[in-house]
């Protein structure tokens, strides 16, 4: 079982971001814009005066706003979580922990195998990737939608009747 964590200490900027520290010494930074744009009960939060009154709650257990609005520790560090930047150590380690190949991997996100190795060495991947590969990783479902698993070696090649020759009269397009 995870302990839950909980909050030390909180500064909210306006519009709509909070840093918080943790009890056990990390910290981040929380951005509340789209709960507050597109949760009705959050619509009091575009006012910057009393998204500044936010303050702790519960010893550490959430934040809270004297209009009696409330976020807890748990979604607090879900949101961080999700709004930090992927690395391309943390793909290396996605990518490991779902044991794929670099083929399976591109794959899996509709990329090419040079883009999954630019993603592995890069200082952050697009947020796009980061989503898909949270949503691959958190239901089987999504997995097993998109993998396809390869054999080792060169695939067979197979005798087939000649594919049809597109017409020759329009130019060819320079890449």
């Amino acid at each position: 079982m995870t302990e839950l964590r909980r909050i030390k200490a909180i500064r909210p900027v306006a519009p709509s971001t909070i840093h918080i520290k943790w009890r056990d010494g990390g910290a981040d930074v929380v951005d509340l814009a789209g709960a507050i744009a597109d949760f009705a009960p959050f619509a009091p939060l575009r006012d910057p005066a009393l998204f500044a009154k936010a303050k702790i709650a519960a010893y550490g257990a959430g934040i809270e706003w004297p209009n009696g609005l409330d976020y807890s520790a748990d979604s607090l560090a879900h949101i961080a979580a999700e709004q930090r930047a992927m690395s391309g150590a943390d793909f290396r380690r996605w990518q490991s922990e779902m044991g794929l190949s670099l083929q399976e991997t591109a794959d899996a996100l509709g990329v090419t195998v040079t883009t999954v190795k630019n993603y592995r060495n890069a200082e952050a991947v697009p947020v796009a990737v980061s989503i898909a590969c949270a949503a691959l990783a958190r239901r089987d479902e999504s997995f097993f939608a998109r993998y396809r698993p390869r054999t080792l070696g060169r695939p067979r090649l197979t005798r087939s009747a000649p594919a049809p020759q597109a017409p020759t009269s329009a130019p060819e397009r320079k890449r």
